[in-house]
């Protein structure tokens, strides 16, 4: 049981070590030689374009943070309840990767769900004030998309593959071979689900933003999103 314990730990940091790391870049503009009317545009484009992330990026967030949680306490539940040690370390595994899963989505949330709420609180009334939050705002849309990017690379996906196996392993070695064959299936399909579902238009709105779509008010493009709900998915489209 010294060895179970030590191994639900390692899944755990394993797990958390699949929030992604992000950096602010440096602004795009040189406030010194905007005009107000630039300066206002750039604003009022931004605070569009973070409004319309905001309601995709908080149903993924508190959908998926919803879903690991309800996974980890029900899983915790069932081990307590089982009535061999097979089904007990299937639960305790399940529960833990859960867990980490849900410290995660805790602890490195999509930058824009809490971002847009300070956004939009800086004032506004001076040109100094309204360079500040020009800053601000393109610092979001840049670790925005820095986010969403992070999707595509190697780390997130060999992560949550490592920490599956590595809980599929320890099933293996404690309980049941064909318990730890289905875990490891399910586990890194929900992983990928995760990763692949997280909202991507923050990429095409920096894109905008760069190539001075703020200057004649285009319209965001159309968008798709896939969150849970539930026992169930949810297919979102944005305009």
């Amino acid at each position: 049981m010294k060895y179970l314990s030590h191994s639900l730990v390692i899944i755990f940091a394993a797990v958390l070590a699949w929030s992604p790391q992000l950096h602010a870049e440096q602004s795009d503009f040189v406030s010194g030689a905007m005009s107000d009317t630039e300066l206002d545009a750039r604003l009022k484009f931004i605070g569009n374009r973070i409004a319309n992330q905001r309601p995709g990026a908080r149903n993924w967030q508190y959908g998926w943070t919803g879903f690991h949680a309800a996974s980890a306490a029900g899983q915790a539940l069932l081990a307590v309840d089982a009535d061999d040690s097979d089904d007990e370390i299937n639960y305790l595994v399940g529960a833990a990767k859960s867990t980490g899963a849900l410290a995660q989505m805790m602890i490195k949330p999509l930058p824009v769900v809490q971002g847009a709420i300070g956004f939009n609180e800086m004032p506004s009334r001076t040109r100094e004030e309204r360079i500040a939050k020009l800053a601000q705002g393109e610092s979001l849309l840049h670790v925005s998309a820095e986010r969403a990017a992070s999707r595509k690379g190697w780390k997130r996906h060999l992560i949550g593959i490592g920490a599956n196996l590595l809980g599929g392993g320890i099933i293996a070695a404690f309980g049941d071979s064909s318990d730890a064959i289905s875990s490891t299936l399910v586990g890194i399909t929900v992983a990928e689900i995760n990763i692949w579902t997280e909202p991507s238009r923050a990429i095409n709105d920096l894109e905008d933003y760069r190539n001075n779509r703020w200057a004649n008010g285009q319209k965001s493009r159309v968008d798709w999103q896939i969150i849970p709900a539930h026992n169930r998915l949810m297919v979102k489209i944005t305009f």
